[in-house]
């Protein structure tokens, strides 16, 4: 389908989003709004449902855990209305149970968040083309009811072929996914294979789009000469195939595989006159008792890729790396909820003038609570960020610890991550908060690693630092001296602190090597005018030592463990 055919395909539909998230929202509007006919917008599933019944969109897209009504319950009662509808969720990185009951309700297909707008396009135009050819069928079908009886085979031909459009990819001529649908649900298979083409997308940018589906075809003939007497073959999305297998037999699926590897190893795909040798990614998933074969071939796929090309991998439930994943999903919905919930508390630590022994600041600590379980940043932070909602985590820290902090006179400080710098928020609500709190800009400090100042993003990071030094923040670099560490950047972005890394301090008592590098940074930092702290200070030998060295101030157990708002008395 040429461009300009998308374009006024995408301007025939209407099409509903629903997302609790304000700033993904916003990003998608901006993208989708002038592409479709219409885009509607709701935050929750209430809203949602409303809006549907009101406008009567052509295609849902919503998120699932939302408040108010989630997307289940939300899609459970469109059903009601409209059985056929299409429907797409959004999800974090296949939230499993939510996913499995999402498909129950008959939705048209999933998104990994964060969102691929590219991917959101291409998923879109998925479900738009059997709708166009549904439409056509359609048109055609009521044309021909005005032709004359006598043109019965006419009718008939051009209906088989329109049905034939519907069911098979339109460059391979091969099966398509909507057939590979009714066929997993006959009954009459066993085992699914995954085929995904390796490094096509390279391909694809090397040659161009038009040789890059010579080469489809190319392959999907190669696949044909290889299929046995119990398997058939499907084209589905970009450069995957699929391969349906009666037998239950695993050996003999296997040598399927094995067949596939050897023969594309030793026959090139002639395209003009050019051999283009290709591989395959290969992942192998049970049908019998497995109702959602296809999400488990993904699962598969993911760590066969690990292996590299040319190698298969059978789903399995109980493995290791199949576990990790669900763990992983586990973490993303646990990740949300609390972020939902409001449920991250900042935990304050004290921070000591090693001259005076004094608490001269503390620093917030994030600590998210689930039912009823504290857990620390590190089983959180990265679930936050492969969802996009980061942000949220740090807004919160900053406006509890303003909260916490308000008249007391404490200097305190607050990580902040590249993410927070480049979204390029957080001096505009530092602003608003400022205005409602009396609190001094140089109370607060803003902690960051070495690595984000360095990277692609490196001077607009910099440019950042500098508007919030402007304003009169503090900045302090946290675990100096281990990672990408870079003295010129001292003096290039006006470092108020440095926190030692806790790799030097906790060896001070027994490494003498580590004394000398840690008196001589010390040293440096104080040439610069750049105070000092050292981390993880967990007795008082090692108090005694630091102090030795000439670091300015202290954080640790020793001195004192994070402690929530409810029982520090400032």
């Amino acid at each position: 389908m040429s461009k300009t055919t998308n374009i006024e395909m995408f301007k025939r539909y209407s099409i509903l989003y629903v997302e609790d998230t304000k700033e993904i929202v916003e990003e998608v509007a901006f993208f989708l709004e002038p592409r479709v006919k219409a885009l509607f917008t709701a935050y929750d599933g209430e809203e949602g449902l409303e809006i549907f019944e009101r406008v009567r969109p052509d295609i849902i897209i919503t998120d699932i855990q939302m408040p108010k009504m989630d997307g289940l319950k939300m899609i459970e009662q469109i059903r009601l209305i409209d059985p056929s509808i299409p429907i797409i969720i959004t999800t974090a990185f296949n939230e499993t149970d939510y996913l499995i009951s999402a498909i129950n309700l008959g939705v048209d297909g999933y998104l990994m968040k964060p969102l691929n707008l590219k991917e959101l396009m291409r998923r879109l135009e998925k479900i738009m083309q059997p709708m166009e050819l549904k439409q056509a069928l359609v048109d055609k079908n009521a044309e021909l009811e005005t032709i004359n009886a006598n043109l019965d085979q006419i009718a008939k031909e051009k209906t088989e072929k329109l049905e034939h459009t519907y069911n098979h990819d339109i460059l391979t001529g091969l099966e398509n996914f909507v057939k590979l649908g009714e066929d997993i649900k006959s009954g009459l298979y066993r085992h699914l294979v995954l085929l995904d083409i390796s490094n096509f997308s390279t391909l694809n940018k090397q040659y161009g789009k038009e040789f890059a589906n010579l080469i489809l075809k190319g392959a999907a003939r190669g696949l044909e000469r290889n299929m046995f007497e119990s398997t058939r073959l499907y084209k589905t999305e970009s450069d995957r195939f699929v391969v349906l297998m009666r037998t239950g037999e695993t050996k003999e699926v296997e040598q399927l595989c094995e067949q596939i590897i050897s023969f594309f190893d030793t026959q090139a795909i002639e395209v003009e006159d050019v051999g283009i040798y290709i591989n395959f990614s290969i992942a192998i998933s049970g049908i019998d008792g497995n109702e959602y074969p296809m999400v488990s071939a993904e699962y598969a796929l993911d760590i066969g890729k690990e292996l590299g090309s040319r190698y298969y991998y059978l789903y399995n439930d109980s493995a290791e790396s199949i576990k990790k994943a669900k763990e992983a999903i586990k973490w993303l919905n646990i990740t949300k909820t609390m972020i939902q919930d409001d449920a991250i508390e900042p935990y304050f630590q004290p921070i000591v003038d090693t001259s005076t022994g004094e608490i001269v600041k503390y620093e917030a600590l994030a600590r998210g609570t689930y039912k009823g379980e504290l857990f620390s940043p590190y089983v959180f932070i990265g679930s936050a960020e492969r969802l996009g909602l980061i942000g949220s985590i740090t807004r919160m820290m900053i406006k509890k610890s303003f909260d916490f902090f308000e008249g007391t006179g404490y200097s305190f400080s607050i990580n902040i991550t590249q993410r927070d710098l480049l979204d390029d928020y957080l001096l505009a609500f530092l602003e608003q908060k400022l205005e409602h709190h009396t609190i001094e800009p140089s109370q607060v400090t803003f902690e960051i690693l070495e690595n984000v100042t360095v990277g692609e993003h490196h001077k607009l990071v910099l440019e950042q630092l500098k508007a919030f030094k402007k304003r009169g923040f503090k900045i302090a670099i946290d675990d100096f001296g281990v990672e990408n560490s870079n003295f010129s950047r001292l003096l290039e972005i006006d470092f108020d602190y440095i926190k030692l890394d806790g790799l030097f301090i906790r060896q001070l008592e027994n490494n003498e090597k580590d004394r000398v590098i840690v008196s001589a940074m010390v040293s440096l930092a104080r040439s610069l005018g750049i105070e000092t702290i050292a981390e993880f200070v967990e007795n008082e030998r090692l108090y005694e030592i630091i102090k030795e060295c000439g670091v300015d101030m202290a954080q640790g157990y020793h001195l004192g463990r994070p402690l929530s708002r409810r029982n520090i008395d400032l």
